[in-house]
C-alpha cells in the first residue's frame, strides 16, 4: 500500500470533511459576529427609583407621626396616684357585696372581679385597711371609700383597759363572753386533712368554698396526703396562709390510694400530679423490656427518676394489690 493511499478520500468523505471544517469555522467566528451585530438591552429604573424615594419619605413621615402620638400620650397620661374615679359610694361590707353591687358603686369590672376572686379564694376582710390588699385599689381610691366601709379600723380593734374597743363600729359590739367562747372553740379546732370535706375545711379562717374545693380535689388526685406540708402544693397555698392554718390541721391517719406499676397503663400513671409524660413512658418501657417489677424501688433504674422524685411518688406506688408500707413523715 502506497503512502498516497492514506490521503485518498472518496467523494462522500470529502464532502463530510468540508462540512466539519465549515462548522468549526462558524463556531470560532460566532462570538465575534454576535458581539458586532447584537445590542445589549437596557432597562429604565427611573420610575422604580422615584417610587422608592416616595415610599421612604412616607415611611419617615409615618414614624415621625407615631413618635409624636406616643410622646403626647406619655405627657398626658396621669400617674397612678393621680387617677381619681368618680364613685357613688354607700355604706357597704366588702365581705357581702356582689360583683354587680361593687360596679353600681362606681368600681370598674376589673376591680370588682378582683375583690370577688379574693373572697372566693378564701380571703376575708376584717378591718378597713384589708381592703387595700386588693390589686388596683390605690391610696386615692381607698381614701374615697374608707368612710363607707362597714368594718372597724385596725387601730381601733385593740381593746383598752376596760375591755372595750377604743374606736366605734357601725355594728353592735359582740358580747365579751361570746367572743371569748368563739375564740376558745376556734383555738381548739382540728381537722384531719385526709378525711375533712369542704364544709369542715371552711371552718378554718382563710379557707373559703373555692379553696376548700381546691384542697379536696388535689387530695383526691394525689390519692391522699402523707404529709401536712403537701398542702403547700395546692394552687394558691403559700407559706403565709399555711402558717395561719397550721395549728388547725392534723394527719392522724394515712390510707393512700396506690397505683400498681405492673398493671397500670399510661393514662392511669399520667393522672398523678408527681409524674410527667417522659417519666411515665420510661416506667412503662422498662416494664416492657424487663418484665414485671419486683419492688417499687426498681423504677429508680430509670435516669428520669431521681431520689427526690422517688421519695415523693413511692408512697403512691405498689407492685401488687396490697398497700405498701407507709412511713409517717410527720416529725
Amino acid at each position: 500500500m502506497s503512502w498516497k493511499d492514506y490521503f485518498y478520500f472518496s467523494k462522500t468523505e470529502r464532502n463530510g470533511i468540508t462540512v466539519v471544517i465549515v462548522l468549526i469555522v462558524a463556531i470560532i467566528l460566532y462570538p465575534f459576529i454576535l458581539q458586532k451585530y447584537s445590542h445589549e438591552k437596557s432597562y429604565d429604573f427611573t420610575g422604580f427609583e422615584q417610587k422608592l424615594v416616595k415610599y421612604e419619605e412616607m415611611l419617615a413621615e409615618y414614624n415621625a407621626a407615631k413618635k409624636h402620638i406616643e410622646e403626647t400620650k406619655t405627657s398626658k397620661r396621669p400617674t397612678f396616684k393621680e387617677t381619681r374615679v368618680q364613685l357613688t359610694p354607700f355604706l357597704f361590707n366588702p365581705n357581702e357585696l356582689t360583683k354587680e353591687e361593687f360596679m353600681e358603686m362606681g368600681l370598674s369590672e376589673r376591680i370588682a372581679s378582683n375583690i370577688v376572686n379574693y373572697r372566693n379564694a378564701g380571703g376575708k376582710f376584717r378591718f378597713k385597711e384589708d381592703f387595700q390588699r386588693i390589686y388596683s385599689i390605690n391610696e386615692t381610691l381607698y381614701a374615697q371609700l374608707e368612710n363607707y366601709i362597714d368594718l372597724p379600723l385596725r387601730s381601733s380593734s385593740v381593746p383598752d383597759k376596760t375591755g372595750a374597743s377604743s374606736g366605734s363600729s357601725t355594728r353592735e359590739a359582740s358580747s365579751p363572753v361570746d367572743e371569748a367562747t368563739e375564740r376558745f372553740r376556734y383555738a381548739d379546732l382540728r381537722i384531719n386533712i385526709n378525711n375533712a370535706d369542704t364544709t369542715e375545711w371552711q371552718k378554718i379562717r382563710g379557707i373559703g368554698p373555692v379553696f376548700s374545693k381546691r384542697i379536696t380535689s388535689y387530695r383526691d388526685l394525689l390519692g391522699g396526703f402523707y404529709s401536712l406540708e403537701q398542702l403547700l402544693e395546692v394552687y394558691g397555698m403559700d407559706s403565709v396562709r399555711y402558717q395561719q392554718i397550721e395549728d388547725h390541721i392534723i394527719l392522724d391517719s394515712i390510707n393512700l390510694q396506690t397505683i400498681n406499676i405492673n398493671t397500670a397503663d399510661f393514662v392511669t400513671l399520667i393522672r398523678h400530679p408527681y409524674l410527667e409524660r417522659n417519666q411515665v413512658n420510661s416506667i412503662l418501657q422498662m416494664r416492657k423490656r424487663h418484665g414485671p417489677y419486683s419492688s417499687v424501688e426498681d423504677i429508680k433504674r430509670s435516669e428520669l427518676i431521681d431520689e427526690e422524685l422517688f421519695g415523693r411518688i413511692a408512697p403512691y406506688l405498689s407492685v401488687s394489690d396490697s398497700l405498701p408500707e407507709i412511713v409517717n413523715r410527720e416529725e
